[in-house]
């Protein structure tokens, strides 16, 4: 987050009231973030300040939210910042940089004065915490530059100045050459000025053409007496997402464009909230688009392997020409030979042709074996040409949507967007995590019960639970099924190293027999074995499977106690 050195100077106004405050709490919340709770004499209400000094949301401002603190408490923190008193707030007049000046005394009555240096500098925002003699106590993020050097234990250097001078200080003759020259003079205003950002820009410049006043004079005018008596707000953007906190009210945009607050810090805390959702969209939007390009780049090899194939497959008349010729001289191929020399009589010049055999097998299956490649590449054109053709138009349409995507700026259209593409089956549906043997949220809910020796035992529901059952077992968990019988899969799940006690297994196999077809029958044989053993062929419908090492159990079907998920 960019906040200007006017929104600063509103800022200002209201921690100026905190001056004396003892810091009754300080931590750091992830990521560098600290948080100050700050309290004056007389059972005033505490304020919590917050600094961040995020690369892509630093801020500062005053705040009512809660945030989770570091379970340890830098040194630093604890020694310099816990319990000191706050002596002066002050705002670098050129500059959107801070100095807090604060005074602690510990318990022997030694005194620390430091001053916390905030450097609201885009991303190399930062918390400096510095003593008397210059010395780096403690801050929120190093920096090992070559151009500046900032760690615990050096030598604080300032942020390098601008090149920029206060309106007061800016030569009347330049600067109006420079905005006649620039295409824009909200550029030049920007390059002159120090503490001007683009926002206020834009507004200084539209003040002075509606008032039709100089608009040095009107830039001066403002940086004098700040219109801080216009409400504080957010500027919104045309799609309502709010990008950036403002001291005044912006003339130079519409009503809807603007939404007021009841203090700058608020209009901060609502931007940084806007500004993590669309840091959160944009990630959505970076991932579909990744996904896309995958796709295309996938189709691209794919198009290539089937052009490949398909060249092969237009040389069905050489491989018929080569099993023609093996059929016609069978004498002339020595046995195990892996190649023969023979004369093409298909040529009316004299050559001969070259042709690779497969030791293994005699002269007439090589050649036959030939005809046959010979007539699978002839049926394989058409098919192979039809998927060219589906596999080019499925890269062009991708190659459309990610333009159409880059296009998209609102989350709900981004979502809607890869649910369609799923829909027409151009990327694949993102797979749900879950820890393999563990229920959960995406519908699977095997029956639980509990041996009364303490084993639990899943029953699936229907093909599909028991797939999962089968698939996300442990090796060592116990595998139970009707014999020869429709039923549901049971899983006996291993509570321990132990072997399951004979009743435990008596259990399994009586709810495998009373969850099956079977459930009428006074005894039901029920297989069971390791679920290693269980294994499901490849393409085999919904909850079949082949087992091996299996025995068998005689039991009455009949159900026991469901397991209790509160006990």
């Amino acid at each position: 987050m960019n906040l200007s050195h006017l929104t600063l100077r509103r800022l200002l106004l209201d921690l100026k009231p905190l001056e004396g405050s003892l810091i009754q709490d300080a931590s750091l919340a992830q990521p560098n973030t600290l948080i100050l709770d700050l309290a004056k004499t007389g059972g005033a209400p505490v304020t919590r300040l917050l600094v961040s000094g995020s690369r892509s949301q630093s801020r500062i401002c005053i705040t009512e939210f809660g945030f989770p603190s570091s379970p340890d408490r830098p040194p630093w923190v604890e020694r310099y910042l816990l319990k000191a008193r706050i002596l002066s707030i002050s705002l670098q007049p050129d500059d959107r940089i801070l100095a807090v000046k604060m005074d602690k005394q510990d318990r022997v009555g030694s005194r620390y004065a430091s001053t916390l240096v905030i450097e609201m500098i885009a991303q190399d925002s930062n918390a400096i915490l510095v003593d008397p003699s210059g010395k780096i106590q403690g801050l929120l993020r190093t920096h090992t530059s070559e151009r500046r050097k900032l760690h615990p234990g050096a030598t604080f250097s300032a942020a390098p100045p601008q090149d920029r001078a206060l309106p007061e200080s800016i030569d009347a003759t330049r600067f109006r050459s420079s905005v006649s020259a620039a295409e824009d003079p909200v550029d030049a205003v920007i390059s002159l000025c120090a503490g001007m950002d683009r926002n206020l820009a834009r507004e200084l410049v539209y003040r002075a053409q509606q008032l039709n006043s100089d608009l040095l004079t009107t830039i001066r005018d403002i940086y004098t007496e700040p219109p801080f008596d216009e409400s504080p707000g957010c500027i919104l953007s045309p799609a309502g997402r709010r990008t950036a906190p403002v001291a005044y009210k912006p003339l130079h945009l519409s009503d809807e464009r603007f939404e007021a607050t009841e203090t700058i810090s608020v209009a901060i805390e609502r931007t940084f909230e806007d500004g993590l959702k669309g840091i959160e969209k944009r990630g959505k939007k970076k991932d579909l688009l990744r996904t896309v390009k995958r796709a295309v780049k996938t189709a691209i090899t794919k198009r290539e392997r089937i052009a490949c194939d398909l060249e092969k497959a237009r040389d069905a008349d050489t491989l018929e020409k080569k099993g023609s010729l093996i059929l016609a001289n069978p004498q002339a191929i020595e046995p195990r030979a892996s190649s023969v020399d023979l004369k093409d009589l298909f040529s009316d010049t004299p050559a001969t042709v070259t042709i690779k055999l497969n030791p293994n097998q005699s002269p007439a299956e090589n050649g036959e074996g030939y005809l046959k490649r010979a007539a699978k590449a002839r049926k394989s054109v058409p098919v192979l040409k039809r998927r060219l053709r589906q596999t080019g138009e499925t890269i062009a349409e991708l190659e459309s949507l990610s333009q159409e995507l880059e296009g998209l700026e609102d989350e709900s259209a981004i979502d809607a967007f890869r649910t369609q593409l799923v829909d027409r089956g151009l990327i694949r549906a993102p797979r749900p995590k879950t820890r393999p043997g563990n229920p959960d949220s995406s519908g699977f809910h095997p029956r639980r019960y509990r041996t009364s020796d303490g084993w639990e035992i899943w029953v699936g529901r229907n093909n599909s639970e028991n797939d999962r059952i089968t698939k996300t077992a442990p090796r060592n968990a116990i595998w139970f099924h009707t014999h020869g019988c429709p039923g549901s899969h049971v899983l006996l799940r291993p509570r321990d190293q132990r072997e399951p006690s004979a009743e435990a297994l008596n259990d399994a196999a009586s709810l495998a027999a009373y969850w099956s077809k079977a459930r009428g029958s006074k005894t039901v044989p029920v297989n069971y074995t390791e679920a290693r053993y269980v294994q499901k062929p490849k393409g085999a419908p919904p909850g079949l499977v082949t087992i091996r090492n299996e025995k068998t159990l005689f039991v009455r079907p009949h159900e026991i106690d469901r397991w209790n998920l509160e006990e």
